[in-house]
């Protein structure tokens, strides 16, 4: 259990190389192992975990990943 929103987590690490890839994930940009294209794609991580990006949130996640 959290106090504070997504929304709220969201703003506070977007300047340590997070980013809202759904509704429900943020996820640190370091740890993207690869994408797999898509309607919206999927991120897949460094743990061998698989998160899906929105088609909303698509463009600018790859601009993300393209300025590390």
């Amino acid at each position: 259990m959290v106090s504070k929103t997504i929304k709220e987590y969201e703003e506070m690490l977007e300047e340590v190389n997070f980013f809202r890839v759904h509704n429900s994930h943020i996820i640190n940009l370091r740890y993207v192992k690869n994408y797999i294209k898509g309607e919206g794609g999927i991120a897949k991580m460094e743990d061998g975990s698989e998160i899906d990006v929105s088609r909303r949130r698509k463009e600018d996640f790859l601009i993300a990943l393209r300025s590390l």
